[in-house]
């Protein structure tokens, strides 16, 4: 008989408490959800539970860690060699990070969800700016030297968490591949004009 790694029964304990703890968060909000809710479905102690969390916010944190673990990867895959990313020569599916959300979808449509009320829109949002700010160089040859090159980058930066939250908000309608060819189309388009609606009274 094979005598199980220690670290093996912990991970096995953990993913039992995410999955229960997300399953009952479809029917509920995190805080109407107790300690005894999860080690009773997840069929553990509360010995077990407080052996490796605090509270159930260190669970969830710890669940939503991870996922901006995987975020991170995704969002760094398609540069991962280059020094340089030009929008006009980088394949629209490399861009994988929109994969990510597609293959996650149920995670964030529930982290979104209004009655979670976990600040998730807010995590999510600060963490894409961190990477974003921390991992891109915004060349500034092109750019009209009037411009405030740090109110630039706040602009594409939030417009493209703008994207990936209206696409996950519309129940993800298009395809990954499709919002990685039109975030390359948006990113090289140039607008100099835009023209005002007729008001409707």
């Amino acid at each position: 008989m094979s005598i199980q790694h220690p670290d093996k029964r912990v991970k096995r304990t953990k993913e039992k408490f995410r999955e229960v703890l997300l399953s009952l968060m479809e029917e509920k909000s995190l805080r109407d959800i107790t300690i005894t809710e999860i080690v009773k479905a997840a069929d553990f102690n509360r010995g077990t539970f407080y052996a490796h969390y605090e509270k159930k916010e260190d669970l969830l944190d710890e669940i939503i860690e991870e996922m901006f673990e995987k975020m991170t990867e995704a969002f760094r895959k398609p540069y991962l060699h280059l020094s340089v990313v030009d929008f006009n020569e980088i394949p629209s599916n490399s861009i994988i990070l929109f994969d990510h959300f597609s293959e996650n979808k149920k995670f964030y449509q529930l982290m979104l969800r209004p009655t979670t009320n976990y600040h998730f829109h807010e995590k999510m949002t600060r963490r894409l700016d961190k990477l974003f700010r921390e991992e891109f160089e915004f060349l500034t040859t092109e750019i009209d030297p009037a411009i405030d090159i740090e109110l630039f980058i706040t602009y594409r930066i939030h417009g493209i968490i703008g994207l990936i939250l209206e696409w996950a908000e519309n129940d993800f309608a298009q395809s990954s591949s499709y919002m990685g060819d039109q975030l390359i189309h948006i990113l090289t388009f140039y607008t100099p004009k835009i023209y005002i609606k007729k008001n409707k009274e």
